[in-house]
């Protein structure tokens, strides 16, 4: 059973990854499957500059609880499922307190950051992350579209299939570049 599981695991990874690359080419070479569902409600007529807390949540921090501050990592090697070797083990770590943010950072949210000059200020960037930035020229998050004049910061979200309105609500899609300099902005801003 666990040579099944594994099989839809390996299948689900390269789905994951022809998603991405699928949405990083041209618009144009790509069809909607007839039968593909759409994911979700879109709001056609957004604006073009997103107003907190009415076109995207607020997103507060919340203190972790005292309780989830000790993590266990990793499962029994007799764990009657299938897993990669990376999951097997037993890690026990305590944190220290921290905040989280109550949502996943949405389009709208991650939008101050850009329109703020996050991408053009280095201090909130590490070493490799600025280099990535500097490498790639970005200015914004990769699935964003320019729909305006430049210095506007109005843009158009790239799905699977099709470039629609920004969707200021839908989480963003980052990487680990940007997630850390977009955090380290927060910070210094909160």
């Amino acid at each position: 059973l666990w040579a099944l599981f594994m099989g839809c695991e390996h299948e689900r990874i390269h789905i994951e990854t022809s998603s991405v690359l699928m949405r990083e080419l041209p618009v144009h070479l790509l069809r909607t499957p007839e039968f593909w569902p759409a994911a979700f409600p879109v709001e056609e007529e957004p604006p073009t500059t997103p107003t907190p807390g009415v076109e995207y949540p607020l997103n507060k921090f919340v203190p972790v609880p005292e309780d989830a501050l000790r993590v266990r990592l990793g499962k029994r090697e007799s764990f009657p499922s299938f897993g990669w070797d990376c999951d097997y083990g037993d890690e026990t770590f305590s944190l220290a307190p921290f905040a989280a943010a109550k949502y996943k950072v949405s389009n709208g949210e991650f939008w101050e950051f850009v329109s703020d000059g996050g991408y053009q200020q280095q201090k909130y960037w590490s070493e490799e992350g600025w280099r990535w930035r500097r490498f790639r020229n970005t200015k914004w998050p990769t699935f964003w579209v320019p729909a305006g004049p430049a210095g506007l910061h109005q843009y158009q979200l790239r799905t699977l299939f099709a470039v629609i309105p920004m969707q200021w609500s839908w989480s963003v899609i980052i990487n680990v570049h940007e997630g850390r300099a977009f955090a380290r902005w927060k910070a210094a801003r909160d």
